[in-house]
């Protein structure tokens, strides 16, 4: 429908009437170009919803154990890619339904609580991705490194996990005080020319023992960098 030629309309009509008339048949044939283009009319279903990938319930310990495993084959920039994590912790990693460009998997803590995987791209233009393997400690009510949020059940003991990473050839170092309590790795592989970087976030569990509380692990997060490769 088009709408009428000023001609069209009444000649005996007042400048007023003829121009609410040519503002109605504006009208008219906007809403008839909307419906020709209305997605409502195009006869397509919406796509549905992207379902959070469940992955194994997993003990903290065994989840441990496959961290461990996945630090220890770290070595080039593939070996962060979403097939190489999904194989090594023997966890499915699916599309994140809030981030189109990353891959995440939850699944059950089977001593309380959640975890989750993530794999995406921290950066543009730096070598391989960024993962990221997450603790949700049961009773969770909030980051648990604020007081207010404090917890009495631990995810996983950090001491021995340090241990276990600078085993396998890492350094560590304390991250600054005025940031939240957390511990960097690093470990060059000058054959591959790629440094690989760790950093465990952690919380403190409420410990009678221990007045600062019990450190346990919130977060592993790993990347590579191509830009400082030491060579001993």
């Amino acid at each position: 429908m088009t709408a009428p030629s000023p001609a069209a309309f009444d000649s005996a009509a007042t400048p007023e009437q003829a121009a609410d008339a040519a503002a109605t048949a504006a009208d008219r044939a906007a809403e008839m170009a909307s419906r020709t283009t209305s997605p409502a009319n195009t006869g397509r279903a919406p796509s549905p919803p992207v379902q959070l990938t469940q992955g194994p319930a997993l003990g903290s310990e065994e989840l441990r154990v496959r961290l461990l495993k996945l630090i220890e084959s770290l070595k080039t920039a593939r070996d962060t890619e979403p097939s190489h994590v999904a194989q090594v912790l023997g966890t499915p990693l699916g599309p994140d339904p809030e981030d189109a460009e990353s891959q995440l998997v939850e699944g059950q803590l089977t001593g309380g609580g959640r975890y989750s995987v993530s794999v995406d791209t921290l950066y543009p233009g730096t070598p391989g991705r960024h993962v990221e393997i997450r603790w949700t400690p049961a009773g969770w009510k909030g980051d648990p490194r604020k007081p207010e949020n404090a917890l009495p059940t631990c995810s996983l003991h950090f001491p021995p996990l340090s241990d276990d990473i600078a085993a396998l050839g890492y350094s560590r170092s304390k991250n600054s005080p005025h940031l939240k309590e957390a511990w960097s790795f690093r470990k060059d592989v000058p054959a591959n020319d790629i440094t690989f970087y760790l950093v465990v976030t952690l919380y403190r569990a409420i410990d009678a023992a221990d007045p600062k509380g019990r450190p346990c692990v919130l977060s592993v997060e790993i990347d590579a960098d191509d830009a400082e490769v030491g060579r001993g």
